[in-house]
């Protein structure tokens, strides 16, 4: 007697997931390392605009992680517990702060 296997739309789909499975199983669970626990660094910055005082404490911050660590500890995008606080001085100027826990993406 010839065994027959049918592979119809229901078996595609159970093969891709199967596979997407499998893929997904071998991923590292955390692709971001980070620097331990509370060590957080500031960048500041000051302009009368708001967003350009943001922006200078964003690459301020960077700035700082860049040269401690290397470059890619240096991304703002992926720190964790990023602050970007403001105030205004009595200039009318803006003053910005952030801070953030500098993180690297690790590949496999």
């Amino acid at each position: 007697m010839k065994k027959v296997t049918y592979f119809g739309s229901i078996g595609s789909v159970l093969a891709t997931v199967g596979l997407v499975a499998t893929v997904l199983g071998s991923t590292p669970a955390s692709a971001y390392q980070c620097q331990n626990g509370h060590h957080y660094k500031n960048g500041h910055g000051n302009h009368p605009q708001i967003h350009v005082a943001r922006a200078i404490a964003k690459k301020s911050w960077q700035s700082k992680i860049k040269s401690q660590y290397g470059l890619a500890w240096s991304v703002w995008n992926i720190a964790k517990g990023k602050q970007l606080n403001c105030a205004t001085m009595g200039n009318g100027s803006k003053t910005c702060v952030a801070r953030a826990r500098p993180c690297k993406y690790v590949t496999g």
